[in-house]
């Protein structure tokens, strides 16, 4: 790998090689999926381009009830066996399609310096890529449920009450702060949807 290629998260599983599983660990990098293994002498290797891959998918069988396949251009290549598999495939996922937007935008990750640090007594330990790509999909989606601009960032959201006179009602729901905006949307769906740009306030 090249030096400046960063590592976000590893995971163990198996590998299906034809029929045969080999243990091992599967990398995810910022451009990268890698499987690793050495087991009785034997090493098995897998590199796999983010930008090469077509599809992704998580499939249960009865034999492999946790299972994701990972289609390319030339092969298909099977993985089972995660403790965490729905956060390998999310991870999975959305350096998949940063990595096209990448190749659609023609830019280089770059990694958020703004994130506040971690404290020392924190309960899990987390790679600051990995928590930069948990906000950046927290934020995406905050962008998509309000149709906010592209560079907002979101700081943070809570469950609250809104008062409507219109119906004199507290309306249940979650309120969202970012850089430009205060957000709310009611728990049930549709119901009610708040915009305030801070500019305003």
């Amino acid at each position: 790998m090249p030096e400046e290629e960063k590592l976000v998260n590893y995971y163990s599983c198996s590998y299906w090689k034809g029929k045969v599983p080999r243990q091992g660990w599967v990398y995810l990098s910022i451009n990268h999926l890698c499987f690793y293994s050495f087991l009785m002498g034997r090493e098995a290797k897998l590199v796999i381009r983010w930008v090469d891959i077509t599809q992704l998918e998580k499939n249960a069988t009865l034999l492999f009830p946790d299972m994701i396949k990972v289609s390319t251009r030339s092969s298909e290549h099977f993985f089972s066996v995660f403790l965490n598999i729905s956060e390998t495939f999310k991870l999975m996922e959305q350096l998949a399609n940063i990595a096209m937007r990448q190749l659609l935008d023609n830019e280089g990750f770059e990694q958020d310096r703004s994130l506040p640090k971690l404290k020392k007594k924190s309960p899990k330990k987390v790679s600051a890529l990995k928590r930069d790509l948990d906000a950046r999909a927290k934020s995406e989606r905050y962008r998509a449920l309000f149709r906010l601009p592209k560079d907002e960032k979101l700081d943070g959201h809570t469950d609250c009450t809104l008062w409507t006179p219109f119906n004199k009602m507290h309306i249940l729901g979650q309120m969202f702060v970012s850089t430009n905006y205060i957000c709310f949307t009611s728990k049930e769906e549709n119901l009610c949807s708040l915009i305030i740009p801070l500019r305003e306030v």
